[in-house]
């Protein structure tokens, strides 16, 4: 069937052009003054400012969101929610494991390290109203966002039900010190071992509990009656109709060791899914032009769960696969807006910061698109995954694309 009849087709194709246009394979630039090259990208030195609240919007594409702040009565009543964007190197836990912004249910309770904008991302949250600017918060690009049960576990902090009354809807809680799982990541709002959390909750809460909080024994759901006195427990909050003056309900609540692998484990299993079929994200830390085309590139890949590493390492002899991103994350057609690399030095780095996972790679490229440059943002993808076509409007498919998500529309 010819193409101008097959609009699927012709579709698909336009994206591909659309993609082509936006990383044309570059020769060497010509030689110039060092001082007028792209500094290379730095990780935040602090996670920023604790901001904690209930995840009341996602947009899931370009990694922005806004939250609805704990206990600030004035801003509850008349202030709009806290809106961010999360920074390229950001990482989202869920259930205790690597996840992505959309994991996280609409309503969760979450945690956050905030930063005011980098240099050049002032414009991505637009400002507030004139009647709320009071409310505008500097810090809104996320450093990192958790959910309660991933933020306490990670820290060595769980739960101890001291009474529960569910005639009243009420949960007695106080907080006690475990041992934090290993592989955790980083740790920003962690008391130091052997104490509790120094932001977040860290003394004894009363919160509502009712008919619709889920209650996790083993791998199923049970009921409120299964929760015991002395029971070690973790949760994640939700709205409650006192949230104003700081009250909590319990969402979900897990009430045992095997409720709460079984949970960490189904994440785990999404995230490396999610991973394979989108790639893994990194950026670029340098280019070394070669004379007559191609070069070789400096990769710093983004925190991410072990195993994906474990993949790349595993077809390290292999053609690996690099495709343009954006600072949100989001490619064009990454399946030809990418070029093929051989591996020339895989470096691990120590002690890596919050954001950073320990890997950084030197690749080998014969032409290099134009969108390979220091500051730039790439997916890498292992030989061993499939090669996937991700959803439509998941990708950029224009110029026109590319301009609406560089910066956040605030949905009121």
């Amino acid at each position: 069937m010819p193409t101008e009849a097959n609009p699927d087709r012709r579709n698909a194709l336009s994206a591909i052009a659309g993609a082509a246009s936006a990383g044309l394979a570059c020769a060497a630039p010509p030689a110039g003054d060092p001082s007028q090259e792209p500094t290379p990208p730095r990780f935040p030195v602090e996670a920023g400012r604790h901001i904690a609240g209930e995840l009341v919007h996602i947009d899931s594409i370009n990694r922005r969101g806004g939250m609805r702040l704990d206990g600030d009565q004035g801003r509850y009543f008349t202030g709009p929610p806290h809106w961010f964007a999360l920074l390229p190197h950001a990482p989202v836990w869920h259930l205790g494991a690597r996840a992505e912004l959309r994991d996280l249910p609409l309503g969760c309770h979450v945690h956050g390290h905030f930063i005011k904008p980098p240099k050049g991302e002032e414009s991505t949250i637009p400002p507030l109203p004139g009647d709320k600017m009071s409310f505008t918060i500097a810090e809104n690009h996320g450093a990192i966002l958790e959910d309660d049960f991933s933020y306490y576990q990670r820290r060595g902090q769980a739960w101890k039900v001291v009474s529960i009354n569910a005639g009243k809807e009420k949960i007695d809680l106080e907080p006690v010190l475990i041992k934090p799982p290993e592989g955790a990541g980083h740790l920003p709002g962690a008391g130091g071992a052997g104490q509790l959390v120094k932001h977040g909750m860290s003394k004894p809460q009363t919160f509502d509990i009712d008919s619709r909080s889920e209650v996790w024994s083993g791998n199923r759901l049970s009921g409120l009656s299964a929760i015991k006195p002395g029971m070690t427990v973790q949760f994640n909050l939700s709205w409650a109709q006192g949230w104003g003056q700081g009250e909590f309900r319990v969402g979900k609540v897990w009430i045992d060791a095997e409720a709460r692998e079984a949970a960490g484990e189904r994440q785990r299993q999404a995230h490396l899914q999610f991973e394979r079929e989108r790639w893994t994200a990194g950026w670029i830390d340098h280019v070394d032009h070669n004379d007559y085309g191609g070069g070789i590139v400096t990769i710093t890949l983004f925190e991410v769960d072990k195993q994906i590493l474990d993949d790349l390492w595993a077809d390290r002899g292999e053609r690996i696969a690099v495709a343009v991103a954006e600072k949100t994350r989001r490619t064009w057609f990454h399946r030809s807006d990418r070029k093929f690399a051989k591996l020339v030095e895989w470096k691990k780095i120590e002690n890596p910061p919050l954001g950073s996972s320990p890997v950084q790679l030197r690749l080998n490229f014969t032409e290099l698109l134009a969108g390979y440059s220091t500051g730039g943002y790439v997916r890498v993808k292992a030989e061993r995954w499939k090669f996937v076509t991700v959803p439509p409007e998941e990708r950029l498919t224009s110029r026109a694309d590319q301009e609406r998500g560089a910066r956040m529309v605030l949905p009121w």
